[in-house]
């Protein structure tokens, strides 16, 4: 930004063209336009003979340099054009194109690489924004965080400009105090600046509020440092002709005499004021002078004088919702009113009314020391937190570190489990497998009993059963589920087989619910076996009639229940037997286990005595398809 201003200012003094207008209006220009864009930096190389314009509002000139940057190829020279393009609109207080120019800034600004730099002026400028349409808690809002932003680049020109906005609101809202004290470090801030004649704007600012803050508290010392403080700005202005600051240095002027009751030179500095405002172009703040002129008369007692002057000030006033409209309908009816203007006291008396109730309120003013309040905190919530960086650090070694060793424990725990895991599926796969070797025993005995006897059909039949239960015991090895039609149908072929061994010793038979989808639903293969096995081999042992084994499937909204009831010997006959039954039911409760694991679920069984007259078994699954 300094090369820019070098640039500026170099080709400002070979400048033979007359410059119009004051408020210098600082933006960089590319000097690689045509080759190249570097570190976030935008500036121009200016051919001779290129006019450089100060002053805000030559539209014309400035417009030239706006289209320029815009029309680059580099997002980093059009977010610049933007911004200059925003400043002049919001100058001329042509709010909605301003408004429209901010969007697109703000879009603009999301493509932008190195964004961190230029998201000062975005915030900035939409505190300037709403400055302009008097919208103090929004402003103040966006002040605190162009100056959070400002003190965090370290700029200094940055911090006054943000603290500038924050010493309007609380102008404002009559809080002296805390305006005071921002006036003060905006203060230092612009005596450790530079080059001083170049900041003329920064003096008249800081002349005015002591010339305000005089206002209030009548200290004679404050009237020095306002003549010292417009000295350097009035200095500064005729050195870079800039108009805007001569006639506000002259209006300075005019306060000073007019504190001191020097009334006729009061009037001759309010009449250089607008003298140089007049010189302005565009957007013109001349009602403040007119009014000022006003004043000088009345005291004079010049009441038709100030009566003409009051109606001039009003003439160039822009009406709207603004705290300045508000303070100059105020002023005009006090000079009204001295002027023997009664009607013309009146009319402003309810404007300024109208104003006030509109623009102050409690509830802004209680918003707005809120957000002070927000950013003290931040700011000292930074200052700990800089302060505790070093023991944050070794916490975060420490805690990485835990992090570190339950990581890895976690880790060796999960590969620990998968691999259990793994071994109760090999196990489930090979008890899926596994029907007892003593029923493929005896079953091949009757086939070799049978065949000695001759009896082909049967042993037929009896080898085509054995065959099927072989194939889909293998086959159920590796299906986890199967359809409740397929596990009938397995426990059908194995009961005719075991019935084949014990002729006449027991019946069977199945109770399926009409309700139940048995192609569909779906339960753990052979999962019965064990139970229908266990009835045959140990509950119908010597019995003296014979056995029965009911085999029930019902079913509601969730679950899908298995019976298995005989009548054979009970609890206490088998007790002396129990080997037989634990490793069959050991068999299910591991299924059923590493089911509950794959699915989520809660699949149980519970085991009944029917009165020391056999067992029922009853199966509880989750409804499966």
């Amino acid at each position: 930004m300094n090369n820019a201003f070098e640039v500026h200012f170099r080709l400002l003094k070979r400048n033979t063209f007359p410059l119009v207008k004051i408020y210098t209006f600082f933006f960089l220009l590319v000097s690689n336009l045509f080759y190249g864009q570097n570190d976030c930096n935008c500036a121009t190389h200016l051919v001779d003979n290129s006019q450089i314009i100060h002053n805000k509002t030559d539209s014309i000139s400035q417009f030239q340099v706006i289209d320029k940057l815009k029309n680059t190829k580099f997002e980093i020279c059009q977010f610049e054009g933007l911004n200059l393009e925003f400043h002049y609109y919001n100058n001329q207080l042509q709010i909605d194109k301003a408004f429209s120019v901010l969007i697109e800034q703000e879009s603009l600004l999301n493509k932008i690489d190195c964004k961190k730099d230029f998201e000062f002026k975005l915030i900035y400028n939409k505190a300037r924004y709403y400055h302009a349409i008097n919208d103090l808690e929004k402003l103040s809002d966006f002040a605190f965080k162009a100056l959070t932003e400002a003190e965090r680049l370290n700029d200094a020109e940055k911090k006054i400009k943000s603290i500038i906005e924050l010493v309007y609101v609380f102008t404002r809202l009559n809080e002296d105090e805390k305006n005071w004290k921002y006036i003060k470090q905006a203060q230092q801030l612009i005596l450790d600046l530079k080059e001083p004649d170049r900041f003329s704007y920064y003096y008249n600012w800081l002349a005015y509020e002591y010339e305000n803050k005089y206002t209030i508290t009548n200290r004679a010392t404050l009237l020095d440092s306002v003549l010292l403080f417009v000295n350097k700005a009035k200095k500064g202005a005729f050195k870079y002709r800039k108009f805007g600051e001569m006639s506000r240095s002259y209006r300075v002027e005019e306060a000073i005499a007019y504190h001191k009751g020097d009334l006729k030179k009061a009037l001759v500095n309010i009449d250089s004021a607008i003298y140089f405002g007049k010189k302005i172009k565009g957007h013109k703040n001349l009602s403040g002078l007119y009014l000022s002129k006003a004043w000088d008369h009345l005291d004079l007692g010049e009441l038709e004088a100030a009566n003409t002057w009051m109606d001039t000030s009003l003439y160039y006033n822009i009406e709207r919702k603004s705290a300045a409209s508000m303070m100059l309908h105020r002023e005009a009816s006090e000079i009204y009113e001295n002027a023997n203007k009664l009607d013309k006291a009146f009319t402003s008396y309810k404007r300024y009314t109208k104003l006030k109730d509109s623009i102050l309120n409690i509830e802004k003013l209680e918003k707005i020391n809120e957000l002070e309040q927000k950013y003290n905190k931040a700011k000292n919530e930074q200052r700990i937190v800089s302060l505790e960086k070093k023991e944050q650090l070794y916490m975060f070694i420490i805690i990485g570190g835990l992090l570190l060793v339950l990581s890895l424990i976690f880790f060796f725990r999960q590969r620990s489990l998968k691999n259990k895991q793994k071994i109760l599926e090999t196990e489930q796969r090979l008890n899926r497998a596994r029907i007892n070797p003593h029923f493929f025993f005896n079953a091949m005995a009757s086939l070799q009993r049978l065949s000695q006897q001759e009896k082909s059909i049967q042993t037929t039949l009896y080898t085509a059963r054995l065959a099927k239960i072989m194939r889909q015991s293998l086959e159920n090895t590796y299906e986890e589920v199967v359809s409740i039609e397929d596990e009938i149908d397995f426990l059908t072929q194995y009961l005719e087989i075991q019935k084949l061994r014990f002729p006449n010793k027991f019946e069977y038979q199945f109770h399926i619910d009409e309700d139940i989808e048995t192609n569909e639903l779906r339960l753990p293969g052979m999962l019965t076996q064990p139970f229908v096995e266990n009835a045959i081999e140990h509950g119908f042992c010597d019995l003296n009639y014979v056995g029965k084994i009911d085999i029930y499937f019902k079913a509601d909204d969730l679950n899908v229940y298995i019976s298995i009831e005989d009548n054979g010997k009970g609890i206490k006959e088998l007790e002396s037997k129990k080997e037989h039954k634990s490793r069959a039911m050991q068999i299910v409760k591991d299924r059923l286990y590493l089911f509950n694991m794959q699915h989520k679920s809660h699949a149980f069984y519970n085991i009944e005595n029917l009165n020391n007259d056999g067992f029922k078994i009853v199966i509880t699954l989750p409804k499966i398809y």
